[in-house]
């Protein structure tokens, strides 16, 4: 298994790019962590890696967090109300076996993983996306060309997923909780409206991998974000 980053040679196990990934957020910084079982860190992403952490304050202002390489943190205010962290692109080289079980895993559509099958290589550009809450459509942090768990104005009860301005359908959608051994998979709806089979008790995390064809390869970008108990 070989992985070449498209901005910076990574030097992050590549076992690495497998994990579920996610914004610990504490009362005064946040770190990025990767584990193959939530909530449990395995490793712990440093800046080199990230692209941008995004945080909006209380106001509603937008600003650019920077990491600590003391702490491997991201010092932030404590008015902080949400963060969205985009690491790095790469491209991931992987057998069509490897590639074939990735795209499985992650509940993608049967279409693209006939493709990969059919390939005598597997690569895909790739890069995570994680938010600590769900985004409300047209502020700050939300950026319409990438795929996101929003709210829509007016309605925090609901977690929608959309890309480029638009709910993405049909979507797979895992839900991690500490209390259940298994990944519990739905898909969304028409609107994009994620459906929960169960509410958690406790600290969650919601993912998906949106992918798509690209040449002789695919694009796609993970994404998680945070729930918490009501």
């Amino acid at each position: 298994m070989k992985i070449l980053s498209t901005l910076i040679a990574l030097t992050v196990p590549v076992s690495a790019f497998a994990h579920l990934t996610w914004i610990e957020a504490g009362q005064a910084n946040l770190s990025l962590s990767t584990g193959h079982n939530f909530p449990a860190k395995e490793i712990v992403v440093k800046g080199q890696y990230v692209e941008s952490v995004r945080c909006v304050a209380a106001d509603g202002e937008a600003f650019e967090l920077k990491f600590d390489k003391k702490s491997t943190r991201y010092p932030y205010p404590d008015n902080t109300q949400n963060c969205v962290a985009r690491l790095k692109t790469s491209l991931i080289e992987l057998s069509t076996a490897q590639g074939v079980a990735h795209l499985e895993e992650n509940k993608v559509d049967t279409l693209l993983v006939d493709k990969a099958r059919r390939s005598k290589t597997f690569q895909e550009e790739y890069f995570k996306l994680s938010q600590i809450k769900p985004i409300e459509i047209g502020s700050p942090l939300y950026n319409s060309e990438l795929a996101q768990f929003v709210h829509k104005p007016g309605d925090t009860d609901n977690i929608f997923l959309y890309r480029n301005g638009a709910p993405l359908a049909g979507v797979s959608v895992g839900l991690e909780y500490p209390e259940t051994p298994i990944t519990l998979w739905s898909n969304t709806d028409t609107d994009g409206k994620v459906k929960l089979l169960l509410q958690p008790k406790s600290k969650a995390l919601l993912r998906t991998l949106i992918s798509e064809e690209s040449g002789n390869g695919f694009k796609s970008q993970f994404l998680s974000v945070t729930l918490n108990p009501r």
